[in-house]
């Protein structure tokens, strides 16, 4: 297959839905080899900051000389940014390699993996034939259940904070989610635990960290807990946000749960804190509250649930670099199963004005006009907080930010979905 035939088998095999559970791609794995279980891998698992705390970890074992290989789904920017080694996307030649293997094996099968069943197996064996060192893993959704829950001795397991979101296959509780997510776990592997908020849901307070922490003893992982606080005083965080502080000491302590294993793997290799930290200095992570113009502000980030929402918020409250008085216009698209009345209401009393627009994936998002009629829906409940808000619609983001004339005052907030990054390459046109 070429590239375009590969994309088209990805897209279209197996069934039309996601499919949970590991049996088969555990068969295709088999049919494989078994490329899984001769990478060394950092399976990482969460709600909210994964990508990030999983990019530190790319740059610090790049700058220690290790070949990494680093698998996630979906895309921001790029199709093949999901599947990347040594700091490079996979080539359209090597990703039609790939997946012709994995659809030679998969032609064997009675069931049919989905498309990101056999997208996993494609990373993991592209990953195994080009001898990555190092492998960062991860989760599409949840933890038990998913495709990638197929490593017996991984050199970590990673949690980032987790939060109310894909609750139709994860759980209706944060608890349930955390427990499902806890199914990456290991006997006898670290199982490093971010520090992470409590959650509100149903007016209850829960506390998936120490769920996570109960789960680890039960599962006979080795707890690490994040409470030290490891990065160095006076750290510059090549990652704004407010936010990224814990995902970069989430990384940290990943690095420290790692560190003998490494040690005895490449013996070759000069891995050092210092190394690694030199590498974290270079770490870049688009669409991340990334201040993309500053004459207006105007920052992109992806934030896409309620606990996404609150990080974003605190960051944008706690930013010394934004006006004083700043007037902050959110410009929002979403998908339709996400909780995005909460996020609202997390994030309209900070605004000045809220305009919905529509996402490039048509069957999925949220149309503008129904997320416009829920956001003067919170504004009504909040009418004391958000009574002046200016609610309305835009037919593109090009269009919602017409109106961004500059000014010293006005920051422009693109929000709600990974997504609506892909809608910034219409205005460099």
């Amino acid at each position: 297959m070429n590239y375009t035939e590969a994309r088209n088998y990805i897209e279209n095999t197996g069934s039309a839905g996601i499919v949970p559970g590991t049996d088969i791609i555990r068969e295709l794995l088999e049919r494989l080899g078994n490329p899984e279980k001769k990478l060394n891998v950092i399976h990482v698992a969460g709600t909210n900051g994964k990508g990030s705390v999983c990019t530190y970890l790319e740059s610090a074992l790049l700058e220690c000389g290790l070949k990494v290989g680093r698998y996630a789904s979906p895309s921001v920017f790029r199709y093949l940014e999901r599947i990347r080694l040594g700091g490079a996307d996979i080539t359209e030649e090597q990703y039609a390699g790939a997946v012709t293997c994995v659809k030679e094996a998969a032609d064997l099968m009675r069931i049919k993996p989905t498309g990101f069943e056999a997208e996993t197996a494609a990373a993991l064996l592209f990953f195994r034939e080009q001898n990555a060192d190092v492998a960062i893993v991860e989760c599409g959704m949840g933890g038990r259940e998913d495709a990638t829950n197929v490593f017996e001795e991984p050199l970590a397991t990673v949690f980032t904070p987790v939060s109310m979101d894909h609750m139709a296959f994860l759980g209706n509780t944060p608890d349930e989610i955390a427990i499902n997510k806890a199914g990456i776990m290991r006997r006898g592997c670290p199982a490093v635990i971010a520090h992470m908020p409590e959650v509100i849901s149903g007016g209850k307070k829960y506390d998936p960290e120490e769920t996570l922490k109960r789960e680890a003893g039960i599962r006979g992982a080795v707890c690490i807990p994040s409470d030290d606080d490891l990065v160095p005083a006076g750290f510059v965080n090549p990652l704004p946000g407010a936010y990224q502080h814990d995902n970069l000491n989430t990384a940290l302590h990943t690095l420290n749960a790692i560190k003998n294993s490494l040690h005895n793997l490449f013996i070759g290799h000069i891995i050092t804190d210092d190394i690694a930290m030199d590498g974290i200095r270079k770490a870049c992570w688009p669409g991340r509250y990334e201040k993309i113009k500053i004459n207006p502000v105007i920052i992109r980030d992806g934030a896409h649930n309620p606990g996404a929402a609150r990080a974003l918020r605190a960051a944008l409250e706690s930013d010394p670099d934004l006006p004083k008085t700043r007037k902050i216009h959110l410009i929002m698209g979403v998908f339709k199963d996400k909780d995005y009345e909460e996020i609202l209401r997390i994030m309209l009393p900070l605004a000045e004005s809220f305009t919905a627009i529509d996402l490039p994936d048509k069957k999925r998002g949220l149309p503008s006009a129904k997320l416009a009629e829920a956001a003067e829906k919170v504004k009504m409940e909040t009418e004391d907080i958000c009574g002046d808000l200016s609610v309305c619609t835009a037919d593109s983001l090009r269009d919602a930010l017409d109106s961004a004339a500059p000014s010293e005052e006005d920051v422009y907030l693109v929000f709600g979905s990974l997504s609506i990054m892909q809608l910034f390459d219409d205005l460099m046109d």
